[in-house]
């Protein structure tokens, strides 16, 4: 910045480090904490994005470089110094880190407010406004950062974060401050999961004590499963949406934890060596994924089979089926995610030692094979998201097409090899697969509301058919899944619902063509002159052979 003073024009940070050092002489404990706060972090990388192109906006780049000052004057607060400075406003408001926000109503897009300390008090003015920011809550033009604390040991303390604008995961955002019963709301769950997460896993409650610092609401979206995100940008951060109960939140935590974890240790150790496209699978995305982004997704289900498998010790009997399908599919998406990525030429030599570590763990956790367990129910979800995604974003060999429909015009055998298909991510099916996980979850919690899923938000994707599919009626399900198909084959559901009802059904050699290959049975049926199934089992016969 001092190389270059039109990143921070009209803001006087040599005034703001000589503060910082002050600061740090005077409350070293209080200021490192300043300057580990996660939004500290996420604010200086989105600086830097800018300075280097990564990103734009419509505001000076001085006024996001200019946050230093913010971050000096709440560093003189803490050492109780005093210090007056520039700040930058962004739409009337003045952003300081650890304390809050002022808001000067209007004020121009990109101002400046003068801000001070006084024996370590706060104050703000603007446009003949002084904001003098209370010890402690609210005030007059002034929001304070809130922080919730639960447990007495371990013990979790963080800022509940509706202000910062760095606080999502990549540009700008508005505050969007929690009512009075919302936040009433947020602490009943932060406590409540905070107590399961000590009871079912307090190793990692202990960890998460010094590891989490604050957590983020996010806007709830309407049939949708409660949203979770971490940024290796903001050490220490989650940003969740509200969950329908403390058990939920729970599990976001412990999921979050985990990337926030192996986030740190990828910054000190590559685990995966640069490039890589995103064209792999795993299991809990619905849009491919480079293997870096892979690998943290493995990791993160490991910690969340985990949890679900300590918490199955101590289920009550009402919960036991819901906790053995979350266990058992957690478990089967972080393993297949694993074998990906142990094939992944980018993985390191440490890559390969961690992978390795983690693999053994997961082979060492118990596994369910009983027929017609929660565990098959998992099973089911698991092939039925794995064919979407390769109908969705797998392209088979045009020219594998055209000789396999020549030979299956002149009903030949299929004497060549057919090619692997090309992984062409679909922009506009990175969100598909919340209806049947969702139709598993209420067969085994609300069985009574079944059959009224399709009207619901989550489950609108929904057919009849998979109704049927999901009760256990394989010929009802085969019969109008093939009728679905007929109607319109542009249906990626509708083919993997009869692959999934032909297995049932005991077709084999069709229900491997439409679960391991369904983008080649897709690509040949139009003019192909055979039904959906018959099509199929000639590719499971002919072709996968």
């Amino acid at each position: 910045m001092t190389e270059n003073p039109a990143l921070t024009a009209g803001f006087n940070v040599a005034e703001a480090w000589n503060a910082l050092e002050r600061a740090q002489d005077a409350a070293p404990e209080a200021i490192t904490g300043l300057l580990m706060h996660p939004h500290v972090g996420a604010w200086i990388a989105y600086a830097l994005r800018r300075h280097r192109g990564g990103t734009s906006s419509d505001a000076p780049i001085a006024h996001d470089f200019g946050q230093l000052t913010a971050l000096a004057l709440a560093a003189a607060a803490l050492a109780g110094q005093d210090f007056t400075t520039r700040v930058p406003l962004r739409d009337g408001r003045a952003n300081v880190p650890c304390f809050g926000m002022a808001h000067f109503d209007g004020a121009a897009g990109w101002d400046t407010a003068e801000a001070g300390t006084t024996g370590g008090r706060l104050w703000l003015s603007h446009g003949g406004t002084r904001i003098d920011v209370p010890a402690s809550g609210d005030g007059d033009g002034w929001y304070a950062l809130r922080r919730v604390t639960a447990g007495d040991g371990p013990r979790l303390s963080v800022w509940l974060d509706d202000l910062d604008p760095l606080r999502d995961l990549a540009d700008p955002v508005a505050p969007a401050r929690l009512s009075a019963a919302e936040l009433s709301r947020w602490t009943e769950l932060i406590t409540d999961a905070w107590s399961i997460l000590c009871r079912v896993n307090p190793e990692m409650a202990a960890a998460m004590e010094v590891g989490v610092t604050s957590l983020v609401p996010l806007p709830v979206n309407d049939g949708w499963d409660t949203r979770s995100a971490s940024t290796g940008d903001a050490f220490g951060a989650i940003m969740c949406s509200l969950p329908p109960d403390a058990v939920t939140l729970a599990v976001s935590l412990a999921h979050e934890f985990m990337h926030i974890k192996l986030g740190g240790l990828m910054h000190l150790v590559p685990l995966m060596g640069a490039g890589g496209e995103p064209t792999l699978y795993a299991p809990w995305r619905d849009d491919p994924r480079p293997p870096g982004g892979l690998l943290q997704g493995v990791y993160a289900f490991a910690g969340i089979a985990d949890f679900w498998r300590r918490y199955l010790r101590q289920a009550g009997p009402d919960e036991a089926a819901i906790v053995e399908f979350e266990y058992a599919y957690a478990r089967s998406q972080a393993q297949e995610g694993l074998a990906t990525a142990q094939a992944a030429p980018e993985l390191t030599e440490a890559g390969r030692r961690f992978t390795d570590a983690l693999g053994a763990e997961l082979a060492s956790w118990p596994r369910d094979e009983t027929p017609g367990s929660a565990a098959e129910l998992a099973r089911l979800v698991a092939d039925a998201h794995r064919a979407g995604w390769r109908i969705r974003h797998c392209r088979p060999d045009p020219a594998d097409i055209e000789t396999l429909r020549d030979a299956l015009r002149a009903a030949a055998p299929v004497t060549s090899r057919v090619r692997a298909s090309t992984v062409r991510p679909d922009p506009a099916m990175r969100h598909w697969s919340q209806g049947r996980l969702g139709l598993a979850r209420r067969r085994i919690v609300a069985p009574d509301r079944f059959e009224a899923s399709p009207g619901e938000a989550w489950g609108a994707g929904l057919f009849p058919a998979d109704l049927a599919l999901f009760r256990g009626d394989a010929r009802t399900a085969v019969r109008e899944f093939g009728e679905l198909v007929a109607e319109d084959p542009g249906r990626p559901d509708a083919w993997t619902g009869l692959g999934l009802a032909l297995r049932a059904d005991g077709d084999k050699a069709a229900a491997a063509a439409l679960l391991e290959r369904p983008e080649i049975v897709a690509a040949l049926y139009p003019g192909a002159g055979r039904s959906p199934r018959d099509l199929a089992d000639w590719v499971g016969t002919e072709v996968l052979r």
